[in-house]
């Protein structure tokens, strides 16, 4: 029951507070929302048709680099260059996500990207392999911010 008790403590000071001063004194912690281990993902293991597509719940999340962001992605653009990387015209280390265009919100910012004033929850687009899925990690000098009035889903098509 202490454990319990204990972890829904640090889960709910974590949430509240974790980008705070007072609470990273005590508890080193990422400035980052909740990202689950796995994801879903349209993964191609073998070059092919579209049937090498194929879309896994299961895949890793991305880890956090320095100087990175994890996104959420709400868009991901579809282009023909990503028939050119299913068929291995272009050809890809395998297995890889398909997808080079996204856009989201910030869900995990390294220090390096925080120093640049990105946040949780900010806005973007970018442009970097693996837009098809839940998450990407994306260099900081990668992103496009949001402006406020540009729906997503127009800036991931820009």
């Amino acid at each position: 029951m202490f454990a319990t008790a204990s972890r829904r403590v640090f889960q709910n000071a974590a949430s509240a507070s974790a980008c705070s001063n007072n609470f990273t004194a005590f508890f080193p912690v990422r400035c980052m929302s909740s990202i689950p281990s796995t994801m879903k993902a349209a993964v191609v293991r073998e070059v092919g048709d579209a049937h090498a597509l194929k879309v896994e719940t299961d895949f890793p999340t991305p880890e956090l680099k320095a100087g990175g962001v994890i996104v959420k992605n709400q868009f991901a653009g579809i282009n023909f260059i990503d028939t050119y990387h299913r068929k291995g015209l272009y050809p890809r280390d395998l297995p890889f996500i398909g997808g080079q265009e996204g856009g989201g919100t910030v869900a995990a910012v390294s220090d390096e990207a925080a120093a640049q004033g990105i946040k949780v929850g900010d806005p973007v687009a970018y442009s970097v392999f693996g837009s098809y899925a839940q998450y990407t990690a994306v260099p900081a000098a990668k992103l496009l911010p949001v402006p406020e009035g540009v729906e997503l889903d127009v800036a991931t098509s820009c």
